[in-house]
């Protein structure tokens, strides 16, 4: 099974959603179910108990997504891993796919932040590198990069993208 952050030293315990079938269940997907699975059991006080029979057998390698592993985890190889069953049984896919579609709206949110945090990191440097004048004659001595008609004309293109980004969850949750 394949799991973003699935393996990670970022915190003491992971916790896992997990698509299984409980036994009694009907045949395809109306059957399956969705459970937690934490890495490691938690005590009644709290604190981290014993290992869940839940383990990664390897990191995926995978091109252009770094900073989060994508691990292939094996469950129950050494007795059986403890899930807990979240909702009701048999509606598990509704529920991940409730989460994922929540989640895909959290990505875009994080990736428009990113570029619009991009946007204010380029208009900064441009007002601050400076180097030789302007082509347009605006100034005639060496002027920050921010004053050539070039980087003016970059930054105001990046600068509707981003705000028109930014306003598109605006519009949806409108609509």
């Amino acid at each position: 099974i394949f799991i973003s952050a699935g393996e990670h030293d970022m915190t003491s315990n992971i916790i896992h959603l997990v698509l299984a079938r409980l036994p009694d269940a009907p045949k395809g997907s109306k059957g399956i179910s969705l459970f937690v699975v934490p890495k490691f059991m938690v005590n009644a006080d709290g604190s981290l108990g014993a290992r869940n029979d839940v383990h990664c057998v390897s990191i995926e390698h995978k091109m252009g997504i770094k900073a989060s592993p994508t691990a292939v985890l094996q469950y129950g190889d050494h007795g059986g891993a403890v899930g807990y069953l979240v909702g009701q049984e048999n509606r598990g896919l509704e529920y991940m796919f409730i989460m994922m579609n929540s989640a895909r709206y959290a990505v875009g949110m994080q990736g428009i932040a990113i570029a619009e945090r991009a946007y204010q990191h380029a208009v900064a440097y441009a007002k601050d590198r400076v180097q030789s004048r302007p082509v347009d004659g605006s100034i005639n001595a060496s002027a920050p990069i921010i004053h050539h008609p070039d980087v003016k004309r970059m930054l105001m293109t990046i600068r509707p993208y981003t705000q028109r980004c930014r306003a598109m969850p605006w519009l949806a949750a409108a609509a």
